[in-house]
């Protein structure tokens, strides 16, 4: 449902800008239904959903905190220009969500 309506140079695709923006619509969609379920399943566990903006997660570094874009010098590596920690991208990324989502608990129990 979400293919690109862009065509080919022999036969080019009509209405792109339109389905660029259903597609990002469907996808929209399709994370909010997923986070939905999530919040559901977790509630019928008795466990607790922490929602956390990813951004910057996997470009600053899980041990030392230095933001830089050139922390990632590829898609899956993490190297730190400052304290020179290295890991898997996406596991420094989950490292620093599961902290940021601890200190959102953390706020939540105090208030």
């Amino acid at each position: 449902m979400t293919r690109s309506a862009a065509g080919t140079i022999g036969l080019p695709g009509r209405n792109v800008g339109a389905k660029s923006g259903l597609n990002r619509s469907i996808l929209d969609a399709g994370w909010g239904v997923f986070l939905t379920i999530l919040a559901d399943k977790a509630e019928s566990a008795g466990r607790e959903l922490i929602s956390v903006n990813p951004s910057g997660t996997s470009r600053t570094c899980a041990r030392c905190g230095h933001r830089a874009k050139e922390n990632r010098p590829t898609q899956a590596e993490f190297a730190c220009t400052a304290c020179g920690h290295t890991a898997h991208a996406d596991v420094n990324a989950a490292i620093n969500i599961l902290r940021a989502g601890l200190a959102l608990r953390a706020v939540v129990e105090a208030a």
